[in-house]
């Protein structure tokens, strides 16, 4: 479950950089297809393996929003050294 978890953030930090905040709604929707057959096959009850998505969905917004974060923040450093204020010499 923790694998699962920690791939889910890195999954999200990823989408984070590359697309829009409503790329999650798909993901998250195939993420609730695949939980059931996979729990069912690891003879997990239907409500664990819910849980499981949720915490999964929950992990993959919390990536999604430092994926994002840290695109701004790059995006930040880069533009202070493009655009730096010129020095005043003569006063």
């Amino acid at each position: 479950m923790t694998a699962f978890l920690i791939f889910s953030f890195l999954v999200g930090a990823v989408l984070g950089q590359r697309f829009r905040v409503l790329v999650l709604l798909p993901l998250t929707f195939v993420m609730v297809l695949a939980a059931v057959p996979v729990g069912l096959l690891v003879d997990l009850t239907m409500l664990e393996s819910l849980k499981g998505v949720v915490f999964a969905a929950i992990a993959l917004q919390g990536g999604y929003l430092f994926g994002s974060g840290a695109r701004f923040g790059l995006a930040a450093a880069r533009a202070g050294r493009v655009f730096a204020r010129p020095v005043k010499t003569v006063r």
